[in-house]
């Protein structure tokens, strides 16, 4: 393929498509971005050197190039040749070095006289003149140089292909069947097992095989023996990851054949991004109450390409949905105000959204609002195998350099035999907030301008130089977009009073319309922000782009509240409400109550209703006789309260006044 510079040839540098619009002065050649039309302008060596060592790929403007015979060649001989070994010619046996000698003779008395390798008669006559000169007394024939030249420029000029094939076939085993199946079984059912026995005890089983098959007249005495070596080379002709799994599992094979070759690396920033929890090994300390707070869970977002932090998100509620979305929102949003507010040293690049996030099984992961997010978002997900963390060996990496920083104050370490112990919710001295400044002067000035010894060069400087090859980067449409997007979901009841979600009322003018549309009690799906609880989404049944934002009416509580912190203060005041009895003593006056109406409504006996009548003394008298005064039937609360005291009114004593003062 030959490459002309004209306007019209398209490279692909990575994601980025350039396109040749116009050869400058002095060598020069200008190229332009066909989405953002960014001009680039390169020098053509610089160009070239690009396009061989594969940086740059032509899509358009490569011309073909032609092939051309000479004459005399066979047409047939154009066709690919099959692939010779290769094979280092400094370390092959000396018989086939002479052999290769010897036979090049003849080929560079061709290419000296410029004969075709189809021209016979000339051929021959080469060989004449070759065998003279080398006094070769059994000189070969026409048909064997021509040969011989045929397979050596269909090989490329390689030198091994002028070697016999019977040299370079692979031998086959010079043992009889009926042994070889014996050593096979025998391997199979005593030591590629889990019981994992020795090879010593499977030689032991071979020779007592072998000890019967001669008994049974398979075999003779001479040709029945099998040495330990030979056990030894059979054993490790079977390959190393099946010889693991049968002996320790499958589990164990992939930890020790463990690779990355199945598509771990990326070819460009935030093609990749790896997203991982870890509990951090400090305790930390309150700002406002200064008491112990634990242990805080870290996720990061990690870019696969450049080993550069996209986001990160600190919380104490251990892995979940909240924490995936409070990574993903960091990551998106550009922060540059971010790192003028902390004062840092250098820029955060990471912004946008990316096209893979790789993922361990996490329940998080697998949630219904993380797939729905992703999905939302237009971002593929890669789930890992269990139990191979080095198929997102970058996010652990840096969750292994984590344990180098200096800060010793809190530090959570595991217990070593006779040495002094220290407790972390003692020894806590650094608070929350000092924490995040210091895991962001890690993230942004220290870790991505250490130096990757494989790759000898910076995350910084990689994830940097990436981006000049990278399509623009892909936002939401709107930060309230990305809230309703990265929200966690659920479907509620919607009825005349709003929304309920755990106890917060929700509502505004905007829910009435859906209200009266579908009546006065319907089902709708909700989305809320998990860092705060202020707002409420509610979907329309029928329109499910079109989304009713209703505010909580509880705003003094729920503005900026998040939904753990809500879920953690019912529980505590649930918690709060058992140990006061409350239920209890709830559930007690409400069968008081009950017992009381039963009691009032429940028909009287005879026995007790005539004794009822005794105690009222009921006669004819007070209905019939007229001259009997009229007694006052004292009411329930005068036999219940006493009467007061009447006031004992006296007459006041007089008393004489004198005065004591001067006069």
């Amino acid at each position: 393929m030959n490459i002309v510079l004209k306007t019209g040839l398209v490279l692909r540098s990575g994601q980025r498509t350039l396109e040749l619009t116009r050869l400058l002065a002095e060598d020069r050649v200008q190229f332009e971005d066909t989405l953002t039309r960014r001009a680039i302008t390169l020098r053509t060596a610089e160009l070239m050197k690009r396009l061989w060592t594969g940086r740059y790929k032509v899509v358009l403007g490569a011309m073909e190039g032609r092939q051309t015979t000479r004459a005399g060649d066979d047409p047939h001989d154009l066709a690919p040749a099959s692939p010779v070994p290769m094979v280092d010619l400094t370390q092959i046996p000396p018989s086939w070095r002479a052999q290769i000698e010897y036979r090049m003779r003849y080929l560079k008395g061709l290419q000296a006289a410029h004969v075709s390798r189809g021209d016979r008669v000339r051929v021959a006559r080469v060989i004449k003149t070759v065998a003279r000169a080398t006094a070769d007394a059994s000189a070969p024939t026409p048909s064997t140089v021509m040969d011989w030249a045929r397979r050596f420029h269909k090989a490329e000029c390689n030198p091994l292909s002028l070697v016999d094939n019977i040299k370079t076939a692979p031998r086959s085993r010079r043992m009889l069947k009926k042994i070889d199946e014996i050593i096979t079984s025998t391997l199979r059912t005593q030591y590629f097992t889990l019981a994992r026995n020795s090879l010593r005890h499977a030689h032991d089983c071979i020779q007592r095989e072998l000890k019967l098959a001669v008994r049974n007249g398979e075999l003779n005495q001479d040709q029945a023996k099998v040495g330990y070596a030979t056990v030894c080379r059979r054993a490790k002709e079977v390959d190393a990851y099946h010889r693991i799994a049968s002996r320790e599992g499958d589990a164990r094979a992939r930890m020790v054949c463990r690779s990355t070759m199945d598509g771990a690396s990326a070819a460009y920033p935030l093609q990749r991004v790896e997203v991982d929890h870890t509990p951090l090994d400090w305790v930390v300390v309150s700002d406002e109450t200064g008491l112990p707070l634990g242990r805080p869970l870290l996720t990061v977002a990690m870019d696969a390409y450049s080993g550069y932090i996209l986001g990160m998100y600190l919380s104490f509620y251990g892995p979940g949905v909240t924490s995936v979305a409070g990574v993903l929102r960091n990551s998106v949003m550009p922060k540059s105000d971010l790192v003028a507010e902390l004062g840092l040293k250098n820029p955060w690049l990471s912004h946008g959204l990316a096209d893979e996030w790789v993922l361990d099984n996490g329940l998080e992961f697998h949630s219904r609002a993380f797939k729905g997010m992703s999905w939302e978002l237009g971002i593929d997900m890669t789930y890992c195998r269990v139990r191979t963390p080095w198929l997102k060996p970058h996010v652990e990496r840096f969750f292994a350099g984590l344990s180098h920083l200096t800060l010793a104050k809190g530090r959570v370490r595991k217990g070593v035999a006779n040495s002094r112990k220290t407790d972390p919710y003692k020894d806590a001295s650094i608070t929350f907030g000092d924490l995040v400044e210091g895991l962001m002067m890690f993230i942004v000035d220290v870790y991505p301008f250490q130096i990757n010894q494989r790759k000898l060069a910076r995350p910084f400087d990689l994830f940097q130089d990436g981006l000049d090859r990278c399509p623009p980067a892909i936002y939401p449409g709107s930060w309230e977009n990305m809230r309703l997007i990265s929200g966690l979901s659920k479907t509620l009841t919607v009825h005349q009073g709003g929304v309920e979600l755990v106890g917060l009322p929700y509502g505004s003018a905007e829910l009435l319309p859906l209200i009266k549309q579908h009546g006065g009690r319907f089902k709708a799906l909700c989305k809320w922000d998990p860092n705060d609880m202020g707002y409420l989404f509610v979907q329309n049944p029928t329109r499910l782009t079109e989304w009713v934002q209703c505010p909580c009416r509880w705003g003094e509580y729920a503005n900026g509240l998040s939904w753990n912190q809500h879920l953690h203060i019912r529980k505590f005041a649930r918690e709060d409400l058992a140990a006061k009895g409350a239920q209890e003593k709830l559930r007690s006056a409400r069968m008081d109550l009950h017992d009381h109406w039963m009691n009032a409504s429940r028909p009287k006996d005879r026995k007790n209703s005539l004794k009822a009548a005794h105690f009222a003394g009921l006669t004819s008298s007070r209905i019939i006789s007229s001259d009997v005064p009229e007694r006052q039937t004292p009411s329930p609360a005068q036999l219940i309260v006493e009467p007061p005291t009447p006031l004992i009114e006296a007459d006041i004593p007089e008393f004489e006044a004198f005065y004591l003062g001067p006069r």
